[in-house]
């Protein structure tokens, strides 16, 4: 509310602002596809292929392979991957608390309203993975604590990121 108002020729996202959204966009989609990855090459509960096994899973039934096909039908990896973009989208709607201002400066509880958003839809995705007949309808399973730890390494450099951008941008004006 103490910013002047935009002129009425000037755009409402800016050539920073849309660097900005490249650049957390592009690690919204790397972490989740990391998480996706991350199940099958380390996690303690995947079958820690090699990469190059994963990354030829189409000819996984015309090949002969040293682990079942069926593991390319577990849905951890992919519920893995979800998780991580839910948690990477909390962290980033903190982030947009302000558009140049630190979370140092306006922390989470400046926006109860957006913490208890938050606070609502990590319940409403728990839900989802640990009540049974949810965990069917949305073909997902339960995560353990190491995948839980493993989702919150992907997602909370999201955070990092855009302090670092939100930092160059107040020192440019």
């Amino acid at each position: 509310m103490k910013a002047k108002p935009r002129k009425v020729n000037e755009a409402v996202v800016t050539g920073w602002l849309f660097f900005r959204y490249l650049v957390i966009g592009a690690y919204v989609g790397l972490a989740t596809v990391a998480g996706f990855i991350w199940w099958f090459i380390y996690s303690n509960t995947g079958p820690k292929i090699p990469y190059n096994e994963l990354m030829n899973f189409d000819s996984c039934l015309k090949r002969e392979t040293v682990y079942p096909c069926s593991i390319f039908s577990d849905r951890h990896p992919s519920t893995v991957g979800m998780t991580v973009l839910v948690v990477v989208e909390m962290f980033n709607a903190l982030n947009n608390l302000s558009e140049n201002q630190s979370l140092v400066v306006i922390p989470p509880w400046s926006n109860l309203w957006l913490v208890g958003s938050i606070g609502l839809t990590m319940l409403l995705h728990c839900l989802i993975l640990y009540v049974p007949p949810l965990s069917a309808l949305f073909s997902v399973v339960p995560l353990t604590w190491d995948e839980w730890t493993t989702v919150l390494y992907l997602s909370f450099p999201v955070i990092i990121i855009d302090e670092i951008l939100k930092f160059f941008s107040r020192k440019s004006t």
